[in-house]
Parts: C-alpha cells; structure tokens; sequence
C-alpha cells in the first residue's frame, strides 16, 4: 500500500476526507473516487469507518441488530440519503491488498484491518468524532466522553446504539412454576434444555433465560432490595452481574453500541460514562479519574432443568418484559453467534489475534487477582465433574469444581486436602460441606464463594495485564 503523498497532496487528502463528512451522499462518491486514484494507505482507516455505517444502514434487513428488529425500519440516522457512501468498497480495494466480494465484505474489512498496524491521516480522533457525532448520534455523544483510556482508532462500532439495543429494565420475575412449560397449558415457556442465568441474592435465586436476554443483552433490575445489572456480551458469550450502587448513587446501564478489543462498552445513564463491560472499570468520563470498579456477584450458566433440580423455589424472568420483541427467534436459536463461537476462524472485528496459551475460543471461566490487574483463567473442559482442582489466589486456597449445576464455581477452600462427594466436598477433618451458589456450608461455619466471570479466551486475553492458565 502506497504512503508518498506530498504536503500538497496531504492536504488534497485532508479536503478529500472531511468531505466525507458533509451532508451530500454525491459529494462522498466523488471523494471516494479520488481517494481511490490517489491510493495512500493513510486513508484506510477513514475508509473502514465510513464503510461499516455504508453496508448496515444500506442493507438493515441482512446486518441490523438486534435480528428481531431486521423486519421494522432502521434507525431514521440510517435511513437519510446522505448516511451512503457509493464506491467505498471498491476505493478500500483500489487502496489496499485485499478483495473481499462477498455478502458480508465490510466484516471481512474489518477484521483484516484488525491485524493491521496502519497509521492515519494527522486528526483522525477529531474526524471520527465527527462523523460519529454526524451519522451515529446517539453513539457518537456517548464516544465523546472525556477523559478517555483507549484509543479511538480501537473502538469500533457494534451496528447498535442504546435505542434498539435496549436494556431490559425492572423486569417482573415468576414463580419456577409459572415459566416451566412442562408444567403449564398456558403461560409456561421455559424448556428444560434452554440456557439460563442464574444467580442468588439474600437466599432467594434468580434464573434469566439467555433467549429473553439475548436482544437486550443487560438487564437493570432491583431484586431483594439490591440494584443489579446482569449485562451480557453476546460476542464474547460472557454473562456478568454487577452491583449498581457506586458510592451513595445508584447507576443505570445501557448498551453503547461500540466494542472494545471485541467487549461490549457499557454506558451508566447517570452520568454518561463508559465502562468496560468484562472487567466492570470505568474506561471514559467522570468514573474514570475515581478508579471505580463495579463489585460483582457470581453467575451460573447451566440450563433451566438442572437449575430448577437444584433450586425449586427460584424466580425465573417474566416472557412478558413489556418490550414487543419476539424473543422466541432466539429459543434453541442464537444463529450467527454459535458459528462464530465454535468457530476459530471467524476472528471479531477489533482484535489483534495472538498465539496464546489457548485457543481465541476457548471457554473459559477467570478469577481475577492483583486488584484487578490479572485474572486467572480455567478452560471448563479441564475441571473433572466428580473432582476439585486446588489453587492458590491472594494467598488464599481455594477450590475450583464443578457446582451442583454442572457448571464451574470457585470457593474459599475448607481444610485440606478435600475430595468431592457428589453435592459435597470433604476436608481433611472429615467435615462436609454443602455446595451452593453462594458458598459452601457445614456445621463448622461457611467458605464463600469467590466472584468469577465466564467468557471466550480473547475476551480475558484483551482486558487483563496478565492471563495465567491454570491449572
């Protein structure tokens, strides 16, 4: 790719970019095709942008997101005539090596430009503001927050913004006996076989089906008194719950529309700051310069049969939210997603690939330490069913298993050595204790349960300064 231009020809290159800027989807073909015969390469990143929006906005029916909306209107900013830029695709292709023709050609962009270390244009910062600002207004007041930790060349647009990607906010939950749909002739719609998230707050339990949360993808709810939001990247297949009180208030989050080296941004309504969706830090505005980092409760992934086997009396989240989604397109059904998550080729738009200690798909369940600063992470296939993997974190042994639900939980270690007795655990003392969501019990008193985060490997290997695979 060329890079040569004269000082004239650079501000030539600079007239040629803001124009793609302007109200006039005729002015933009024309400085496309400029841009193209001059050929540097300092305009592909200017080029990926503007192509993104393109592709969406020209064809909502085939990329929109969420899918349930693919059959209603785009959002109106995408719907103007002048939100086009005719000839992109093939000025990208004058420019650079690739020759991506297929149907999905801008996510092929993308993820080449991803791998790539291409220095652009003097202003770029300034110019992707504006153009977020211009063509993506919800999502570009949000990406001007200040101060910032990342770069803006980094962040990349989701073909969302918080209007259509909504939270689904202060839900209704149900009797178990009410969502089952085994047990009600009308009503019931939970199967045996979906995926749940579940959690516990003050002894009562809590499952949100994963095909209801799919088109929100966070959940702002109150439960027991307590503010939480359960917020999920569906690209990273990583279900988290935090604690929505910051101090003396209480935040309310929403879906960016933007990702972070392939992580959901998270906004707070309160005070329009960004946060890193997987590590739960302010990454951009007032909460950034405080340090803050949300304090976070444990989540299950297991399905609604073993869920309610183990804990009858949970609530489950209400099919009627209010929101006239059909959330049954995701019943038994997350399309696109479960390709991309079983498939190790299919790498997400915004990060650098690396060969690490585990594959970039790996499922993976990490504990983070240092204060934040690394995680440790288990790949599920290595913790044994009917066993317990010892580990040390802080200082603190602990035990990482497979819970009474068929997923991966990590406690406080009682006495060691221990061994694994069906729902129990066994110290060296001979004691018994009894696995929960929350923490372990016995006569002798309670281990609790240590706070981990489940996730695709990239999404740990991206957000943390140290990655330690154990065991």
């Amino acid at each position: 790719m060329a890079s040569n231009s004269t000082a004239t020809d650079e501000d030539r290159l600079r007239e040629l970019i803001d124009q793609l800027l302007v109200r006039d989807a005729d002015a933009h073909k024309s400085a496309l095709s400029e841009l193209a015969e001059v050929g540097d390469s300092r305009v592909v990143p200017h080029l990926v942008e503007v192509l993104v929006i393109h592709e969406i906005g020209s064809n909502w029916s085939a990329f929109g997101f969420p899918e349930v909306l693919r059959d209603r209107s785009p959002p109106r900013y995408l719907e103007l005539p002048e939100a086009c830029w005719p000839g992109v695709r093939e000025a990208l292709q004058s420019i650079a090596d690739p020759n991506f023709d297929s149907q999905y050609a801008w996510v092929e962009w993308e993820t080449w430009y991803s791998q790539q270390d291409i220095e652009p244009l003097t202003g770029f910062d300034e110019w992707k503001l504006r153009l977020y600002r211009s063509f993506l207004p919800p999502v570009g007041r949000l990406l001007d927050a200040t101060p910032r930790a990342f770069d803006l060349q980094d962040i990349r647009w989701g073909n969302c913004d918080q209007s259509f990607l909504a939270a689904c906010n202060e839900p209704k939950f149900v009797p178990s006996e009410a969502a089952a749909a085994d047990e009600s002739d009308s009503g019931g719609y939970l199967d045996p076989d979906d995926v749940v998230f579940g959690f516990e707050v003050a002894g009562t339990t809590y499952a949100v089906p994963r095909w209801i949360l799919f088109p929100h993808e966070m959940l702002n709810a109150t439960v027991e008194g307590v503010p939480l939001t359960l917020t999920y990247c569906t690209l990273c297949n990583a279900p988290i719950c935090y604690d929505r009180r910051v101090g003396d208030r209480t935040l309310t989050f929403g879906s960016t529309g933007m990702l972070l080296s392939g992580n959901k941004v998270m906004f707070d309504e309160e005070t329009e700051s960004l946060w890193s969706q997987h590590r739960g830090t302010a990454i951009a505005g007032e909460f950034l310069a405080d340090g803050t980092e949300l304090d976070f409760k444990p989540v299950t992934q297991t399905t609604w049969e073993a869920w309610r086997d183990s804990y009858p009396d949970s609530l489950a989240l209400s099919l009627d939210t209010g929101y006239d989604y059909d959330y049954r397109h995701y019943e038994g059904n997350v399309g696109f997603f479960r390709h991309y998550w079983n498939d190790p080729d299919a790498i997400q738009p915004g990060v650098q690939t690396d060969d690490g200690e585990l594959p970039e798909k790996e499922s993976v369940y990490g504990v983070t330490v240092d204060d934040g600063a690394a995680v440790h992470v288990y790949p599920l296939d290595a913790i044994p069913d009917d066993g317990v993997l010892m580990d040390e974190i802080a200082g603190c042994d602990v035990v990482v298993l497979g819970d009474v639900v068929g997923d991966i939980a990590v406690y406080e270690s009682p006495p060691t050595p221990v061994e694994r007795d069906v729902d129990e655990i066994v110290d060296t003392n001979g004691t018994r204790w009894r696995i929960s969501p929350e923490r372990l019990h016995s006569k002798r008193g309670e281990r609790d349960r240590i706070p981990g985060r489940h996730g695709l490997f990239f999404a740990f290997r991206t957000q943390y300064e140290r990655v330690e695979v154990r065991p």
